[in-house]
């Protein structure tokens, strides 16, 4: 048994292919998908019929040479001059064209394009209004023909990555004139079933005339309107439909979008472990913390002598117990100083006192005091208040003037 490694392998197709004459020199027709301008002037792109795709490669200076440049669109129906290239460290084979003959747009690829853009002004294909798929989807609603492949892809991936997953068909036909707003009704139906978490849309590859239902407006409003995540599996990877620029998510395959939908079993596994590590290290970083600190506490004095701290406090309140009453016993003295000085200054200004130096408060029998002789008339009774005691007396004489 002869056993080749990879690269004895692709080295040995290498020289099979440059070995065919014919390879070197070989016009394919195709239609142009996925058309790609690199900053260095290259183009890339692909060329698809209704079965298989190829990818091709434009050199800058062909490009050039044949005044290519804003002629390579996606759409366009061409024929290509080339030679098959294989590059063997990665396995791969392309075309590299030196010349290409550019036919027109096919109707339906002109109504895509005109359609794309009215959606697009109309903002069904903005990405602020997508949402994310959830993380454990335990339910998984699935828009597509029951008797297809699509229906085994999804579900054969999905049992192995996670067989807990529930699935729930709704059943719809994928190709034909009216399979559009039937398709739009089962992503509807789909959307208002509470045990629904996301709705696979899908179907097999095919031609463009195949798959012309999945660019139906109605279905484009249902993703559109959808509330549920929506994931977009229409034809092979080099096929776009309206439906995977409205949906959530595109797949490339029926298989990847149950990949995307299903969460892996053993990766949630670990996911779970991962988490039960961290929270047992930070359960155990905490302990460990709390025992250091409480370690540190012990060792210091105040733990190993709680007498003596104890006594130290004690001080410190006798200390602060004898300020608070030398502060009281200071504050009721300046109380009592300023209390004896108003009485003092009140006795200097009582008329008890200047009674006492001999002089007398004399009223009308009122009582109202007279002040001048003005209030007074002969023969009329005062009272004469002295400092230790009053009498009643007389008015016989006055007289008006200054006191001498």
């Amino acid at each position: 048994m002869n056993v080749l490694t990879i690269t004895q392998l692709n080295n040995l197709i290498k020289r099979t292919l440059d070995r065919e004459y014919l390879l070197k020199n070989v016009y394919v027709s195709g239609t142009i998908i996925n058309a790609k301008r690199h900053s260095s002037g290259h183009m890339y792109f692909s060329l698809k019929d209704e079965e298989s795709a190829i990818d091709v490669t434009m050199w800058s200076s062909t490009v050039m040479q044949k005044g290519l440049a804003n002629a390579i669109q996606n759409g366009l129906l061409v024929t290509v001059k080339a030679s098959v290239n294989f590059y063997n460290k990665m396995g791969r084979l392309n075309l590299i064209a030196s010349d290409m003959l550019i036919g027109a747009k096919s109707p339906l690829q002109l109504e895509f394009d005109a359609l794309k853009r009215e959606l697009t002004a109309l903002g069904y294909f903005d990405d602020s209004h997508k949402v994310g798929l959830p993380y454990m989807a335990s339910c998984i609603g699935i828009v597509t023909s029951q008797s297809g492949a699509v229906l085994h892809d999804i579900l054969h991936v999905s049992k192995q990555r996670n067989p807990l997953v529930q699935f729930k068909l709704f059943s719809v036909p994928v190709q034909g004139s009216t399979a559009g707003p039937i398709i739009a009704k089962g992503i509807a139906t789909a959307d208002a079933d509470p045990d629904v978490d996301v709705i696979i849309v899908g179907r097999g590859g095919g031609s463009m005339e195949d798959l012309w239902c999945f660019n139906d407006r109605a279905v484009v409003e249902a993703i559109y309107n959808a509330h549920t995540p929506i994931i977009s599996a229409v034809g092979h990877e080099t096929d776009y439909t309206l439906a995977d620029f409205a949906a959530d998510v595109r797949a490339a395959t029926p298989s990847q979008a149950a990949e995307l939908a299903v969460p892996d079993g053993e990766e949630l596994r670990r996911h779970v472990a991962g988490l039960q590590a961290r929270v047992e290290n930070a359960r155990d970083g905490w302990m460990k913390a709390k025992r250091t600190r409480l370690a540190a506490l012990t060792r210091q004095s105040f733990f190993r002598e709680p007498q003596r701290f104890l006594r130290f406090f004690r001080q410190r309140l006798d200390t602060v117990e004898e300020r608070f009453q030398r502060l009281t016993e200071k504050w009721h003295t300046a109380k009592r100083q300023r209390l004896t000085s108003a009485i003092e200054k009140m006795e200097l200004l009582s008329p008890v006192r200047v009674l006492r130096r001999g002089y007398g408060i004399i009223s009308t029998p009122d009582g109202d005091v007279i002040r001048s002789i003005r209030q007074v008339r002969p023969e009329e009774n005062v009272e004469v208040m002295l400092a230790d005691g009053r009498f009643k007396a007389r008015v016989t004489e006055f007289r008006k003037g200054e006191m001498a």
